[in-house]
């Protein structure tokens, strides 16, 4: 395919106001696959040609389609060219599930990020040999990487950190090490499933907490300590799993005030991601003693790379490095030794900002619809909560949405197994859809299915 591309000045204008001219073109490229503007295998157009028409140096196209290859966007041939080497749209058909189910990242350029910590790992012999001998503890280099990517997000310190084949084996093993058979541990009402699965095994009695609007409900919480004498409180404040609910800095307080009254510990989980703009420090930096922070990369990157870590109290680190050396001897440094090479690569955030604007533009798609009909949601990160008015029942509508291949995921998923909570409302996730046609193939049935059911409102019971 050999078309010609129009070239967004305007946009490039207003690119360069805000970063360098070779990533401000690297951006408009990456927009314009999005946008459908440059198709799969599409050729370029020729370095000096652009140059000219967007009136900057030749060596700033050169630079800005050098790195376009590195970000994945692009190929260069030998004598022929550089091409789109990114699908933007997949064969959009009836029969294609849009998967508003799955809690994940869409694959936007992940895949050369690793890409590229592979090649640069392929030709590191002292790296290859470091990662293919036994290290219990850890590669010092590895945990220094995440020790400075940590403090430049504004952690105060995290050279303690320890490394998890993911998150899950995290909420496990301070499980194991908190607790008794028999022992109370508390959690929010509508919960990360994995707590469940973690809890079970270990035959640990479990309670929900109600969910407010600035987070679990203290007064229930007291009252339960003052009864029952919990072991270990499981929150994911920053951005709940699955409601979005983000606790207040007063709410955190008093609940850290009751754990030290009360001495239970908290498990706080930062697995579920969030914007950006609405990061923050976790609990964990007011309260080292008390809070076991665990959070990973499988929501910002790729859950397949099983990259998680935990800062814990110093008198429990130890017995907490045994346990995970019980269930796995080690984790897997190749996977620490990639993460390392890219988390604080140009690549990596370059992939971090696209994702970020693409979330933005579901976010505000699904607004749009919400407001048609008058839903009211909670919009966060990954995911989307909907609660939904009597009239329209969570399964009834699953099924709906489903019959025309649509995924999303029911409330009743996230309660505990002997819960007997009642809720009716649903999990949106944003990540599902690679690519954005298909995305927005997602939005136009939700909207039809809508749409029968306002105009047919007395039938869903």
């Amino acid at each position: 395919m050999d078309t010609i591309w129009k070239v967004n000045q305007v946009r490039f204008i207003e690119l360069v106001k805000t970063q360098a001219k070779y990533k401000a073109l690297v951006t408009l490229i990456d927009e314009a696959i999005t946008d459908g503007d440059l198709a799969f295998k599409q050729k370029l157009p020729a370095q000096r040609w652009l140059a000219d028409e967007l009136s900057v140096t030749h060596g700033t196209v050169t630079r800005a389609y050098e790195l376009a290859q590195k970000q994945g966007l692009v190929k260069a041939k030998l004598g022929a060219g550089t091409f789109v080497d990114i699908e933007s749209n997949s064969n959009i058909t009836e029969e294609l599930v849009v998967d508003f189910a799955s809690s994940m990242q869409p694959m936007m350029g992940q895949q050369a990020v690793l890409a590229q910590a592979m090649t640069e790992l392929a030709q590191d012999n002292n790296a290859l040999s470091q990662i293919l001998t036994y290290s219990i503890d850890g590669i010092t280099k590895h945990k220094k990487v995440f020790n400075d990517w940590l403090i430049n997000k504004g952690f105060k310190k995290a050279d303690d950190l320890i490394f998890l084949q993911g998150a899950q084996q995290g909420v496990y093993s301070c499980l194991q090490i908190l607790t008794e058979p028999g022992d109370l541990v508390l959690h929010e009402s509508l919960c990360y499933p994995g707590f469940y699965r973690a809890a079970e095994p270990s035959g640990l009695k479990m309670k929900g907490l109600t969910i407010t609007n600035e987070g679990i409900d203290l007064d229930e919480l007291e009252a339960i300590c003052k009864k029952y004498a919990p072991k270990v409180l499981y929150i994911t404040p920053n951005n709940q799993n699955p409601t979005n609910v983000k606790y207040t800095e007063q709410q955190l307080d008093k609940i850290l005030a009751l754990s030290r009254q009360y001495q239970f510990f908290i498990i706080e989980d930062d697995v579920n991601y969030c914007l950006p703009n609405n990061w923050r420090l976790p609990l964990q930096q007011k309260a080292p003693d008390r809070v076991f922070y665990i959070s990973s990369l499988s929501k910002y990157f790729a859950g397949g790379l099983r990259v998680g870590y935990i800062l814990a109290p110093a008198l429990f680190q130890q017995v907490l490095k045994q346990h995970i050396h019980s269930q796995c001897w080690m984790v897997s440094t190749m996977n620490f030794e990639l993460a390392s090479r890219f988390i604080q690569s140009d690549g990596y955030q370059f992939n971090q900002d696209k994702l970020a604007k693409e979330l933005i533009y579901r976010q505000q798609a699904f607004q749009v619809l919400f407001d048609k009909y008058k839903l009211t949601a909670r919009l966060g990160g990954l995911n989307i909560w909907l609660e939904l008015p009597k009239n329209i029942n969570m399964h009834h509508l699953s099924g709906l949405l489903l019959a025309n291949n649509v995924k999303i995921r029911t409330a009743d998923l996230f309660l505990a197994p002997s819960s007997t909570n009642n809720y009716n409302a649903i999990r949106i996730s944003l990540g599902g859809p690679e690519h954005r046609k298909v995305f927005d193939k997602g939005i136009e049935i939700m909207d039809r299915v809508f749409k029968q059911l306002h105009n047919n409102n007395d039938v869903v019971i």
